[in-house]
Protein backbone atom coordinates (compact mmCIF):
# COMPACT_ATOMS: atom_id res chain seq x y z
CA UNK A 1 0.00 0.00 0.00
CA UNK A 2 1.51 3.45 -1.07
CA UNK A 3 -0.70 6.25 0.57
CA UNK A 4 1.86 9.35 0.25
CA UNK A 5 4.69 7.42 1.15
CA UNK A 6 7.83 9.67 1.07
CA UNK A 7 11.42 9.00 2.73
CA UNK A 8 11.06 9.81 6.05
CA UNK A 9 14.54 9.16 7.09
CA UNK A 10 18.41 8.15 6.29
CA UNK A 11 18.67 4.75 8.31
CA UNK A 12 22.36 6.27 8.56
CA UNK A 13 21.27 9.59 10.30
CA UNK A 14 19.84 6.71 13.47
CA UNK A 15 22.86 5.89 16.22
CA UNK A 16 22.62 2.24 17.25
CA UNK A 17 22.66 2.18 20.63
CA UNK A 18 21.78 -1.71 21.09
CA UNK A 19 19.01 -3.06 22.27
CA UNK A 20 20.71 -4.17 25.70
CA UNK A 21 21.02 -0.61 26.69
CA UNK A 22 16.83 -0.07 27.65
CA UNK A 23 15.80 -1.48 30.50
CA UNK A 24 12.78 -2.40 29.00
CA UNK A 25 13.71 -4.16 26.02
CA UNK A 26 16.33 -6.69 27.01
CA UNK A 27 16.13 -9.01 23.91
CA UNK A 28 18.73 -8.53 21.31
CA UNK A 29 18.36 -9.45 17.80
CA UNK A 30 14.49 -8.51 17.74
CA UNK A 31 13.64 -7.76 13.96
CA UNK A 32 9.96 -6.80 15.17
CA UNK A 33 11.54 -3.93 17.51
CA UNK A 34 10.64 -1.63 14.37
CA UNK A 35 11.47 1.97 14.77
CA UNK A 36 8.68 4.53 14.17
CA UNK A 37 9.72 7.95 13.09
CA UNK A 38 6.57 9.66 11.73
CA UNK A 39 3.02 9.21 11.71
CA UNK A 40 -0.54 10.37 10.00
CA UNK A 41 -3.77 9.17 9.85
CA UNK A 42 -3.95 5.18 9.89
CA UNK A 43 -0.21 5.27 8.68
CA UNK A 44 2.87 5.21 10.31
CA UNK A 45 6.75 5.05 8.82
CA UNK A 46 9.90 3.79 10.35
CA UNK A 47 13.72 4.63 10.15
CA UNK A 48 14.50 3.03 6.97
CA UNK A 49 11.33 4.86 4.91
CA UNK A 50 9.11 1.78 5.07
CA UNK A 51 5.23 2.57 5.57
CA UNK A 52 2.94 0.50 7.52
CA UNK A 53 -0.84 0.11 7.79
CA UNK A 54 -1.27 0.80 12.10
CA UNK A 55 -4.12 -1.65 12.91
CA UNK A 56 -3.01 -1.10 16.57
CA UNK A 57 -3.49 2.78 16.89
CA UNK A 58 -0.85 2.44 19.22
CA UNK A 59 -2.07 0.63 21.68
CA UNK A 60 -5.67 1.86 20.64
CA UNK A 61 -4.82 5.14 21.66
CA UNK A 62 -5.04 7.35 17.87
CA UNK A 63 -8.63 7.18 18.21
CA UNK A 64 -8.44 10.04 15.97
CA UNK A 65 -5.84 9.45 13.56
CA UNK A 66 -2.10 10.47 14.15
CA UNK A 67 -1.40 13.66 14.06
CA UNK A 68 -4.06 15.40 12.97
CA UNK A 69 -3.22 18.84 12.27
CA UNK A 70 -6.17 20.50 14.64
CA UNK A 71 -5.09 18.45 17.75
CA UNK A 72 -1.24 19.44 16.86
CA UNK A 73 -2.23 22.86 16.47
CA UNK A 74 -3.97 23.31 19.70
CA UNK A 75 -1.13 21.43 21.12
CA UNK A 76 1.00 24.03 19.74
CA UNK A 77 -0.83 27.05 20.63
CA UNK A 78 -1.33 26.16 24.05
CA UNK A 79 2.65 26.01 24.55
CA UNK A 80 2.71 29.31 23.62
CA UNK A 81 0.85 29.87 26.71
CA UNK A 82 1.56 27.91 29.57
CA UNK A 83 2.90 24.81 29.60
CA UNK A 84 2.66 23.30 33.25
CA UNK A 85 0.15 24.16 36.16
CA UNK A 86 0.43 22.72 39.84
CA UNK A 87 -2.73 20.91 40.85
CA UNK A 88 -3.63 23.88 43.10
CA UNK A 89 -4.24 25.91 40.16
CA UNK A 90 -6.82 26.05 37.32
CA UNK A 91 -5.95 26.31 33.74
CA UNK A 92 -7.81 27.62 31.07
CA UNK A 93 -7.79 23.99 28.90
CA UNK A 94 -8.73 22.34 31.93
CA UNK A 95 -11.76 24.06 32.89
CA UNK A 96 -12.30 23.77 28.79
CA UNK A 97 -11.89 19.98 28.53
CA UNK A 98 -13.87 19.50 32.18
CA UNK A 99 -16.54 21.09 30.35
CA UNK A 100 -17.01 18.86 27.36
CA UNK A 101 -16.64 15.93 29.25
CA UNK A 102 -19.79 16.60 31.83
CA UNK A 103 -21.44 17.14 28.40
CA UNK A 104 -21.46 13.72 26.91
CA UNK A 105 -20.39 12.07 30.46
CA UNK A 106 -22.96 8.55 30.67
CA UNK A 107 -25.57 9.05 33.75
CA UNK A 108 -24.57 11.24 36.30
CA UNK A 109 -20.96 10.63 35.60
CA UNK A 110 -19.92 14.71 35.94
CA UNK A 111 -17.24 14.83 38.76
CA UNK A 112 -13.89 14.17 36.69
CA UNK A 113 -10.54 13.40 37.79
CA UNK A 114 -7.20 13.49 36.00
CA UNK A 115 -3.71 12.21 35.46
CA UNK A 116 -1.53 11.07 32.36
CA UNK A 117 -1.98 7.25 32.31
CA UNK A 118 -4.38 4.70 32.57
CA UNK A 119 -2.80 2.73 35.35
CA UNK A 120 -2.82 5.89 37.57
CA UNK A 121 -6.70 6.19 36.34
CA UNK A 122 -7.78 2.87 37.84
CA UNK A 123 -5.31 3.55 41.38
CA UNK A 124 -7.59 6.66 41.33
CA UNK A 125 -10.70 5.25 40.85
CA UNK A 126 -9.71 2.24 43.39
CA UNK A 127 -8.77 5.12 45.66
CA UNK A 128 -11.91 7.21 45.36
CA UNK A 129 -14.14 3.95 46.01
CA UNK A 130 -12.53 3.15 49.46
CA UNK A 131 -12.83 6.75 50.10
CA UNK A 132 -16.55 6.22 50.22
CA UNK A 133 -16.73 2.60 51.77
CA UNK A 134 -14.83 3.02 55.02
CA UNK A 135 -14.39 -0.24 56.79
CA UNK A 136 -14.59 -2.70 53.84
CA UNK A 137 -11.27 -4.31 52.37
CA UNK A 138 -12.25 -5.86 49.51
CA UNK A 139 -12.20 -5.08 45.61
CA UNK A 140 -13.45 -7.76 43.35
CA UNK A 141 -12.00 -7.57 39.78
CA UNK A 142 -12.65 -10.52 37.26
CA UNK A 143 -11.00 -13.24 36.26
CA UNK A 144 -8.99 -12.35 32.72
CA UNK A 145 -9.20 -9.01 33.93
CA UNK A 146 -6.38 -6.27 32.40
CA UNK A 147 -5.83 -3.31 34.13
CA UNK A 148 -2.46 -1.61 33.77
CA UNK A 149 1.09 -2.59 34.83
CA UNK A 150 1.77 -0.44 37.72
CA UNK A 151 2.14 -2.34 40.96
CA UNK A 152 -1.22 -1.80 42.18
CA UNK A 153 -3.01 -2.31 38.82
CA UNK A 154 -0.82 -5.37 37.84
CA UNK A 155 -2.15 -7.10 40.71
CA UNK A 156 -5.53 -6.56 39.44
CA UNK A 157 -5.24 -7.78 36.37
CA UNK A 158 -5.35 -11.57 35.02
CA UNK A 159 -1.58 -13.46 36.75
CA UNK A 160 1.63 -11.88 35.35
CA UNK A 161 4.38 -14.92 34.40
CA UNK A 162 6.96 -15.51 36.98
CA UNK A 163 5.42 -12.52 39.12
CA UNK A 164 8.52 -10.85 41.12
CA UNK A 165 6.46 -8.12 42.63
CA UNK A 166 3.96 -10.62 44.66
CA UNK A 167 5.66 -9.67 48.21
CA UNK A 168 4.62 -5.83 47.55
CA UNK A 169 1.40 -6.04 45.74
CA UNK A 170 -2.10 -5.77 47.00
CA UNK A 171 -4.58 -8.95 46.63
CA UNK A 172 -7.87 -8.56 44.91
CA UNK A 173 -10.58 -10.90 44.75
CA UNK A 174 -10.66 -12.49 40.97
CA UNK A 175 -13.96 -14.09 39.75
CA UNK A 176 -15.43 -15.92 37.12
CA UNK A 177 -17.09 -14.34 34.12
CA UNK A 178 -19.32 -15.61 31.12
CA UNK A 179 -16.86 -15.93 27.93
CA UNK A 180 -19.20 -16.48 25.23
CA UNK A 181 -17.21 -18.52 23.27
CA UNK A 182 -16.00 -20.74 25.99
CA UNK A 183 -19.36 -21.11 28.53
CA UNK A 184 -18.84 -23.43 31.00
CA UNK A 185 -20.29 -26.79 30.80
CA UNK A 186 -21.20 -26.37 27.32
CA UNK A 187 -24.12 -23.63 28.92
CA UNK A 188 -25.75 -20.73 26.80
CA UNK A 189 -24.41 -17.57 27.49
CA UNK A 190 -26.95 -16.75 29.46
CA UNK A 191 -27.22 -19.54 31.64
CA UNK A 192 -23.28 -18.85 31.74
CA UNK A 193 -24.21 -15.52 32.72
CA UNK A 194 -26.69 -16.78 35.46
CA UNK A 195 -23.83 -19.04 36.80
CA UNK A 196 -20.96 -16.71 37.25
CA UNK A 197 -23.68 -13.57 38.71
CA UNK A 198 -24.63 -16.36 41.44
CA UNK A 199 -20.92 -17.23 41.94
CA UNK A 200 -20.29 -13.45 42.68
CA UNK A 201 -23.21 -13.08 44.81
CA UNK A 202 -21.48 -15.84 46.99
CA UNK A 203 -18.28 -14.88 47.28
CA UNK A 204 -19.59 -11.56 48.38
CA UNK A 205 -21.49 -13.63 51.17
CA UNK A 206 -18.94 -15.97 51.82
CA UNK A 207 -16.37 -15.59 50.38
CA UNK A 208 -14.29 -12.54 52.11
CA UNK A 209 -13.61 -10.99 55.01
CA UNK A 210 -13.95 -7.51 56.04
CA UNK A 211 -16.43 -6.08 53.24
CA UNK A 212 -16.29 -5.49 49.40
CA UNK A 213 -15.62 -1.79 48.92
CA UNK A 214 -15.56 -1.89 44.94
CA UNK A 215 -16.36 -4.40 41.93
CA UNK A 216 -14.04 -3.68 39.03
CA UNK A 217 -14.70 -4.84 35.41
CA UNK A 218 -13.67 -3.94 31.98
CA UNK A 219 -17.43 -3.88 29.75
CA UNK A 220 -15.07 -5.35 27.26
CA UNK A 221 -12.30 -7.36 28.51
CA UNK A 222 -9.12 -5.86 26.59
CA UNK A 223 -5.54 -7.82 26.83
CA UNK A 224 -7.26 -10.52 28.97
CA UNK A 225 -8.99 -11.64 25.22
CA UNK A 226 -11.11 -9.19 23.91
CA UNK A 227 -14.18 -11.11 25.57
CA UNK A 228 -17.61 -9.40 24.79
CA UNK A 229 -19.23 -9.35 28.20
CA UNK A 230 -22.99 -10.26 27.72
CA UNK A 231 -25.53 -7.08 28.44
CA UNK A 232 -27.38 -9.37 30.77
CA UNK A 233 -23.76 -10.15 33.43
CA UNK A 234 -23.12 -5.99 33.00
CA UNK A 235 -26.81 -5.52 34.11
CA UNK A 236 -26.75 -8.26 36.85
CA UNK A 237 -23.56 -6.86 38.27
CA UNK A 238 -25.25 -3.26 38.10
CA UNK A 239 -28.37 -5.26 40.41
CA UNK A 240 -26.20 -6.59 42.59
CA UNK A 241 -23.91 -3.27 43.41
CA UNK A 242 -26.98 -1.34 43.76
CA UNK A 243 -28.54 -4.04 46.53
CA UNK A 244 -24.94 -4.46 48.44
CA UNK A 245 -24.20 -0.97 48.55
CA UNK A 246 -20.70 -1.83 46.23
CA UNK A 247 -19.16 0.44 43.50
CA UNK A 248 -19.42 -0.30 40.31
CA UNK A 249 -15.95 0.37 38.48
CA UNK A 250 -15.97 0.28 34.69
CA UNK A 251 -12.42 0.42 33.07
CA UNK A 252 -12.77 2.59 30.05
CA UNK A 253 -9.63 2.73 29.22
CA UNK A 254 -9.24 0.76 25.61
CA UNK A 255 -13.54 1.34 24.74
CA UNK A 256 -14.18 5.12 25.42
CA UNK A 257 -14.50 7.68 22.94
CA UNK A 258 -15.99 6.05 19.91
CA UNK A 259 -14.10 2.61 19.60
CA UNK A 260 -17.58 0.29 20.27
CA UNK A 261 -19.36 2.75 17.23
CA UNK A 262 -20.41 4.68 20.71
CA UNK A 263 -18.59 7.56 22.85
CA UNK A 264 -18.64 4.98 25.43
CA UNK A 265 -19.26 1.28 25.84
CA UNK A 266 -21.60 2.50 29.23
CA UNK A 267 -23.58 4.38 26.02
CA UNK A 268 -23.41 1.60 24.09
CA UNK A 269 -24.53 -1.18 26.51
CA UNK A 270 -26.75 1.56 28.33
CA UNK A 271 -25.80 0.59 31.66
CA UNK A 272 -23.63 3.50 33.97
CA UNK A 273 -21.40 2.79 36.98
CA UNK A 274 -20.32 5.03 39.65
CA UNK A 275 -16.91 5.49 38.50
CA UNK A 276 -15.38 5.27 34.99
CA UNK A 277 -11.77 5.60 33.79
CA UNK A 278 -11.18 7.55 30.40
CA UNK A 279 -7.66 7.53 28.33
CA UNK A 280 -5.83 6.52 25.22
CA UNK A 281 -7.72 7.80 23.14
CA UNK A 282 -8.78 11.15 24.61
CA UNK A 283 -5.63 12.48 23.99
CA UNK A 284 -4.93 12.53 20.11
CA UNK A 285 -1.51 10.89 20.85
CA UNK A 286 -0.22 13.18 23.86
CA UNK A 287 -1.07 11.23 27.38
CA UNK A 288 -4.36 11.80 29.13
CA UNK A 289 -6.66 9.86 31.65
CA UNK A 290 -8.55 10.14 34.40
CA UNK A 291 -12.53 9.09 35.63
CA UNK A 292 -15.45 9.98 36.21
CA UNK A 293 -17.44 9.21 39.08
CA UNK A 294 -20.96 9.95 39.94
CA UNK A 295 -22.09 13.45 41.87
CA UNK A 296 -23.42 10.74 44.84
CA UNK A 297 -19.70 9.93 45.93
CA UNK A 298 -18.22 12.14 48.27
CA UNK A 299 -14.97 13.38 46.42
CA UNK A 300 -10.92 13.36 47.73
CA UNK A 301 -9.95 14.77 50.58
CA UNK A 302 -6.50 16.99 50.74
CA UNK A 303 -3.43 15.26 49.74
CA UNK A 304 -5.10 12.16 48.77
CA UNK A 305 -5.07 12.27 45.19
CA UNK A 306 -2.23 14.87 43.61
CA UNK A 307 0.06 14.51 40.69
CA UNK A 308 2.56 16.74 39.59
CA UNK A 309 1.92 16.82 36.23
CA UNK A 310 -1.99 15.54 36.45
CA UNK A 311 -3.27 18.15 34.84
CA UNK A 312 -0.86 19.00 31.63
CA UNK A 313 -2.27 21.64 29.95
CA UNK A 314 -0.64 20.60 26.60
CA UNK A 315 -2.16 17.13 26.85
CA UNK A 316 -5.77 18.72 27.97
CA UNK A 317 -5.94 21.81 25.12
CA UNK A 318 -5.33 18.77 22.52
CA UNK A 319 -8.02 16.24 24.25
CA UNK A 320 -10.64 19.32 23.73
CA UNK A 321 -9.48 19.44 19.90
CA UNK A 322 -9.68 15.57 19.84
CA UNK A 323 -13.02 15.53 21.07
CA UNK A 324 -14.37 18.22 19.25
CA UNK A 325 -13.05 15.87 16.02
CA UNK A 326 -14.56 13.10 17.02
CA UNK A 327 -17.62 14.19 17.21
CA UNK A 328 -18.00 16.95 14.16
CA UNK A 329 -16.72 14.49 12.20
CA UNK A 330 -19.40 11.24 13.22
CA UNK A 331 -16.46 8.81 14.02
CA UNK A 332 -18.74 6.85 16.18
CA UNK A 333 -20.61 6.57 12.88
CA UNK A 334 -17.38 5.52 11.05
CA UNK A 335 -16.26 3.36 13.73
CA UNK A 336 -19.66 1.69 14.09
CA UNK A 337 -19.74 1.37 9.58
CA UNK A 338 -16.30 0.22 9.52
CA UNK A 339 -17.02 -2.01 11.98
CA UNK A 340 -19.38 -4.15 11.02
CA UNK A 341 -17.43 -4.05 7.10
CA UNK A 342 -14.53 -5.47 8.77
CA UNK A 343 -16.64 -8.44 10.38
CA UNK A 344 -18.17 -9.63 7.94
CA UNK A 345 -14.87 -9.73 6.02
CA UNK A 346 -13.88 -11.63 8.41
CA UNK A 347 -16.57 -14.25 8.47
CA UNK A 348 -15.73 -14.76 4.93
CA UNK A 349 -12.26 -15.00 5.21
CA UNK A 350 -13.61 -17.97 7.95
CA UNK A 351 -14.59 -20.12 5.40
CA UNK A 352 -11.31 -20.29 3.86
CA UNK A 353 -9.25 -20.15 6.80
CA UNK A 354 -9.99 -22.88 9.34
CA UNK A 355 -7.35 -20.89 11.33
CA UNK A 356 -10.15 -18.32 12.78
CA UNK A 357 -12.38 -19.82 14.98
CA UNK A 358 -14.26 -16.77 16.23
CA UNK A 359 -14.80 -12.81 15.42
CA UNK A 360 -15.79 -10.22 17.68
CA UNK A 361 -16.76 -6.47 18.11
CA UNK A 362 -18.31 -4.12 18.38
CA UNK A 363 -17.63 -1.35 16.43
CA UNK A 364 -13.49 -0.67 15.73
CA UNK A 365 -13.21 -3.30 18.32
CA UNK A 366 -12.51 -6.20 15.98
CA UNK A 367 -10.84 -9.22 16.98
CA UNK A 368 -10.74 -13.01 16.59
CA UNK A 369 -9.41 -15.96 17.92
CA UNK A 370 -6.95 -18.75 15.52
CA UNK A 371 -7.78 -22.05 17.29
CA UNK A 372 -6.18 -25.46 16.04
CA UNK A 373 -9.36 -27.05 15.85
CA UNK A 374 -12.86 -25.01 15.90
CA UNK A 375 -14.33 -28.55 17.49
CA UNK A 376 -12.02 -28.32 20.28
CA UNK A 377 -11.07 -24.30 20.07
CA UNK A 378 -7.91 -25.52 20.97
CA UNK A 379 -5.46 -21.56 21.02
CA UNK A 380 -3.46 -21.38 18.13
CA UNK A 381 -0.67 -19.36 19.80
CA UNK A 382 2.16 -19.54 17.50
CA UNK A 383 0.06 -18.95 14.52
CA UNK A 384 -1.02 -15.45 16.30
CA UNK A 385 2.48 -14.86 16.64
CA UNK A 386 3.01 -15.21 13.13
CA UNK A 387 0.39 -13.28 12.00
CA UNK A 388 1.80 -10.28 13.95
CA UNK A 389 5.57 -11.05 12.14
CA UNK A 390 4.33 -11.99 8.28
CA UNK A 391 1.82 -8.85 8.74
CA UNK A 392 4.78 -6.26 9.71
CA UNK A 393 6.61 -7.74 6.43
CA UNK A 394 3.80 -6.95 4.49
CA UNK A 395 3.39 -3.29 5.69
CA UNK A 396 0.33 -3.93 8.08
CA UNK A 397 0.63 -3.52 12.16
CA UNK A 398 -1.80 -6.04 13.58
CA UNK A 399 -2.52 -6.04 17.43
CA UNK A 400 -2.19 -9.27 19.62
CA UNK A 401 -3.91 -9.81 22.62
CA UNK A 402 -1.40 -10.86 25.81
CA UNK A 403 2.32 -10.91 25.69
CA UNK A 404 4.62 -13.38 25.75
CA UNK A 405 3.64 -15.44 23.09
CA UNK A 406 0.68 -16.31 25.53
CA UNK A 407 -2.34 -14.87 23.27
CA UNK A 408 -4.20 -16.28 20.41
CA UNK A 409 -6.40 -13.27 19.72
CA UNK A 410 -5.60 -11.01 16.46
CA UNK A 411 -6.68 -7.52 16.83
CA UNK A 412 -7.49 -5.26 13.81
CA UNK A 413 -8.41 -1.45 15.56
CA UNK A 414 -7.55 1.27 12.93
CA UNK A 415 -7.94 4.65 14.25
CA UNK A 416 -11.46 5.79 13.68
CA UNK A 417 -11.31 7.77 11.04
CA UNK A 418 -9.38 4.98 8.89
CA UNK A 419 -10.66 4.77 5.63
CA UNK A 420 -12.89 1.58 3.79
CA UNK A 421 -10.00 1.42 1.29
CA UNK A 422 -7.57 1.09 4.18
CA UNK A 423 -9.66 -1.58 6.18
CA UNK A 424 -9.96 -3.44 2.69
CA UNK A 425 -5.89 -3.50 2.40
CA UNK A 426 -5.91 -5.17 6.22
CA UNK A 427 -7.93 -7.63 5.41
CA UNK A 428 -6.68 -8.71 1.76
CA UNK A 429 -2.94 -8.64 3.37
CA UNK A 430 -4.61 -10.99 6.65
CA UNK A 431 -5.99 -12.70 3.53
CA UNK A 432 -2.52 -13.95 2.68
CA UNK A 433 -1.12 -13.88 5.52
CA UNK A 434 -3.56 -16.76 6.49
CA UNK A 435 -3.26 -18.64 3.91
CA UNK A 436 0.89 -18.38 4.18
CA UNK A 437 0.47 -19.67 7.70
CA UNK A 438 -1.80 -22.29 7.07
CA UNK A 439 0.49 -23.55 4.31
CA UNK A 440 2.98 -23.88 6.26
CA UNK A 441 0.89 -26.22 8.54
CA UNK A 442 1.89 -23.89 11.62
CA UNK A 443 -0.74 -23.47 14.73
Amino acid sequence: MNIGRQKVADESNYIDVGRKSLVHDPVEGDDTKITLVRALGSLVWDDKGKEYLDCTSQAWSNNLGANDPRVIDAAIAQMREITHARPNFNTLPLLELTARLRDIAPGDLTRIGYCLHGSLAVEMAIKLAFRNKPGRHNLIVLQDAYHGRSITTMAASWPHPNNPFLSIQPRFVRVPHPDPYRPRLDFDVETDSKLCLQLLEDTIQRGVDGGVAAIMLEPIMGNGGHIVLPRSFLAGIRDICDRYDIVLIWDEIQSCFGRTGAMFASDYYGIVPDIMTFGKGVGGGFPLAGIMASEKLAGFQSGEDALTFGQFPVAMAAAVATLDAIISDNLCDNARKLGNYATQRLHELAARHPLIGDIRGPGLFVSFELVKDRATKEPACRAAGEVYKRGLKRGVLYGESRYAGLGNLIKVKPPLDCTLQQMSHALDVLDGVLGSIEADGIA
